[in-house]
């Protein structure tokens, strides 16, 4: 089925002078009854590749579950830098288990396997009706997401049961995140399988050259505290000095603090039990829960990164931030973002696992979601027109980021 594309629903009221106007565009309205859309996910695809620098946007829909193959994953494609959308496909799991929860889209840098540069891949979490199983797995595309071929499962885990208190037993696998190295697919997601290791979740890797066979999988975050929980691992590709970085949650602390990962080369990412530091910009404001993470030129020759989470803390208090640092993350400020919303730490609200990028234009989209009056989300997409970094606070001239491993010690 292929719906009308999405319009612009109007820019918001009038911003003050010297601010960026922004459009947004409702591209999903959620329904009563819905499961609650979640996990927003922008591709921004390369300008100079096939895809011609089309985004496309993909999230959890969980109705139809009637339909066969269960629930699918959407995708949506705008030619017009996330003004209009139309729908170019869902995505079902041709096993029968419905793809259900944590897409993610990924355009390939390089050849993999039979696919070329420029192809598409969607991986997710495939889990029947019943929730007795989490299977981890892989879709391609090779005509800018219009059809789609399922490659391979990645990994299965146990029911998708959520439970992170220490006596957790818990064996799911969730949140992939895909990045292509020399030929080779890496696959990181969380993994609650080392409990006795200690380990309540860890972040683990599997990789593959051809599709079809996979390295036996690995830890690369994890803490044996049976208290420190990291998930839900996203990386850049490589920044323009060749170094990689990327996020982690830590559940288990109230806050649900974020923190980052450096790696030199996107495969070595260090001692799997430090979690790097905390989110934390200048004047305070830090994140908080579902991370997401972002980087584009900084116009001197460096990467300027923009990290995401469910809400961020300001002054004890949730609210809708975004960090921006423009020195590989040393330092952070606070960004408030385009699409407003009450978020909050606990609960159904909006803007769990949101994404930023950048179209063609360099203009900064959000993909969000939106808590509605039926009880259910709706999917907002926002383009600022614009210089978006007049939404970035000013640096205060005092402070930097403070560590936060080891503050999570219990």
């Amino acid at each position: 089925m292929t719906l009308a594309p999405a319009r612009p629903t109007g820019p918001l009221p009038p911003v003050a002078p010297g601010r960026p106007r922004v459009t947004t565009t409702t591209v999903h309205r959620g329904s009563v009854g819905e499961a609650g859309s979640m996990y927003t996910r922008l591709l921004a695809t390369d300008p100079d590749g096939p895809n011609a620098g089309a985004l496309l946007l993909t999230w959890e829909l969980r109705l139809g579950v009637a339909r066969p193959g269960g629930p699918a994953f959407p995708v949506r494609r705008s030619d017009d830098g996330g003004r209009t959308w139309r729908e170019v496909a869902r995505v079902v799991d041709p096993l029968g288990r419905g793809n259900r929860y944590q897409p993610v889209l990924y355009e390939l840098p390089g050849d993999l396997a039979h696919l070329r540069a420029g192809d598409l891949l969607l991986a997710g979490n495939a889990i029947p009706a019943d929730g007795s199983t989490t299977t981890l797995v892989l879709h391609s595309s090779r005509d800018g997401g219009a059809t789609w071929r399922f490659e391979a499962v990645v990994d299965e885990g146990g029911p998708a049961t959520y439970d992170p208190s220490r006596a957790s037993t818990t064996t799911s696998v969730w949140e992939p995140d895909l990045l292509l190295l020399d030929g080779v697919l890496h696959v990181l997601y969380a993994d609650e399988r080392e409990k006795a290791r200690g380990m309540l979740q860890t972040i683990s890797r599997r990789r593959t050259e051809d599709l079809r066979t996979w390295t036996p999988r690995e830890t690369v975050v994890g803490v044996p505290n049976r208290w420190t929980r990291p998930g839900m691992f996203v990386a850049t590709g490589p920044l323009p000095d060749g170094t990689y970085r990327a996020v982690v949650e830590v559940v288990g602390p109230h806050e649900v603090p974020i923190h980052l990962r450096t790696s030199v080369d996107g495969v070595d990412w260090g001692d799997p039990a430090d979690l790097g530091p905390q989110l934390v910009a200048v004047d305070g404001v830090s994140l908080s829960g579902t991370p997401n993470l972002a980087w584009c030129p900084d116009g001197r020759g460096g990467a300027t990164l923009v990290a995401t989470a469910r809400h961020s803390w300001a002054d004890g208090r949730e609210a809708n931030h975004a960090l921006v640092s423009d020195d590989g993350g040393a330092t952070w400020r606070s960004m408030e973002l385009p699409v407003a919303a009450v978020r909050r730490v606990h609960g159904d609200s909006s803007g769990y696992s949101q994404s930023v990028r950048w179209n063609a234009a360099g203009e900064l989209v959000q993909a969000t979601t939106v808590r509605n009056a039926v009880g259910s989300h709706d999917v907002v997409v926002a383009v600022v027109e614009g210089d978006w970094r007049a939404l970035v606070a000013p640096d205060p001239g005092a402070g930097t980021m403070r560590p936060g491993a080891g503050a999570l010690e219990g």
